[in-house]
């Protein structure tokens, strides 16, 4: 899908930069300062902070900043859903840009995004977020993932159809919004795919880019895929409606993109136990053999990562086995209740 560079240029979309924090001491003021950075007018943009009821020293930091151009709110312990329902309705923005308090923007960023407005049929853009890794071999499989990731969207940008935005950096017309649901855990998914659903055209770009550490270690990002793991099957029945064939390019996006993969780990478990009941089949049984190793060797690479000790060459199918079941736990988790819909922010490399 063709973007006009010139669209807006003289008359720029008065943006709303909305960003919910959460014990962010170590990043909210570097995204402070990289906010008043961004080149976009300034009486266009206005900068939203709302921190939701942080216990460290995030707060007094964006307190003591000192900037008129930053809108601050207070608010007590309520989870990031609650936070956007309350503070969205208070933007003034024609488009609402969602960033995480610890993604970094390109200065061009905002501009990138709000370019891409220039059709009344596109309601959402996705930016470009960049996964920034010091230690090269520590989570590699997140970072091939994500490239794999940044690949499907950028296909799926050419028919509109991107299934889903990241919270990292994406942006909004503000009159799709709609309140979010109190039981939602993945806000950025539920937001987009709301606008998908009312059949409007999401879009990825490219030049829009936004960077961010990646997780500080194995299992911290292990817990993180639980928590959106419990969160998919949520949006699975937000969304049932997509599920249907007539729905054409969405209904094809949707179910390729996201739903088959949320059902993998069930997939992976269904083909275990017919091979377990074909092995008397020399075939599956040398099939059920090699099957059995490679869930071990998954195992002791999981017990390994305890203890800190990395074989590079095995991160990738790791990363893909512990996603899978991250995305089990969160389905269990999600089933019983015990997902909460409040985060914790995730410590992070840098």
């Amino acid at each position: 899908m063709e973007i006009n560079n010139n669209v807006y240029s003289n008359n720029p979309l008065s943006v709303s930069l909305i960003i919910s924090a959460y014990n962010e001491e170590n990043i909210i003021l570097d995204k402070l300062n990289n906010c008043l950075s961004l080149n976009y007018p300034h009486k266009k943009l206005e900068i939203i902070v709302a921190s939701d009821g942080s216990t460290d020293e995030t707060n007094s930091i964006i307190n003591n900043f000192g900037s008129d151009r930053i809108l601050y709110f207070d608010l007590p312990r309520m989870g990031k859903v609650n936070v956007l329902n309350e503070i969205v309705p208070k933007a003034n923005g024609e488009i609402l840009v969602f960033s995480d308090a610890n993604t970094i923007y390109e200065k061009d960023a905002i501009i990138e995004l709000v370019k891409c407005f220039n059709k009344k049929s596109i309601g959402c853009v996705c930016g470009n977020l960049k996964l920034l890794n010091p230690n090269k071999d520590e989570i590699d499989g997140e970072s091939s993932y994500w490239k794999y990731e940044k690949w499907i969207k950028k296909l799926e940008s050419k028919m509109g159809v991107v299934a889903g935005a990241n919270g990292a950096i994406y942006a909004i017309r503000k009159n799709l919004f709609e309140a979010l649901p109190s039981n939602t855990i993945n806000d950025d998914f539920h937001i987009s795919m709301t606008i998908f659903e009312k059949g409007y055209d999401i879009i990825y770009s490219e030049k829009a880019i936004g960077s961010e550490y990646v997780a500080k270690d194995f299992f911290s990002e292990f817990k993180r895929h639980i928590r959106d793991g419990a969160g998919h099957f949520r949006e699975m029945f937000s969304f049932i409606s997509l599920l249907n064939p007539f729905k054409g390019k969405h209904f094809f996006s949707y179910l390729s993109h996201r739903v088959i993969r949320w059902l993998g780990c069930f997939f992976m478990i269904s083909l275990f136990i017919t091979n377990i009941l074909l092995k008397d089949n020399e075939y599956f049984l040398l099939l059920f053999y090699i099957h059995t190793a490679f869930y071990l060797a998954i195992l002791i690479l999981f017990v390994l990562k305890s203890f800190k000790i990395n074989i590079w060459v095995l991160n990738f199918p790791l990363f893909f086995i512990s996603t899978n079941i991250a995305i089990l736990v969160g389905f269990i988790k999600n089933i019983i209740g015990k997902q909460s819909v409040k985060w914790d922010s995730t410590e992070r490399i840098n």
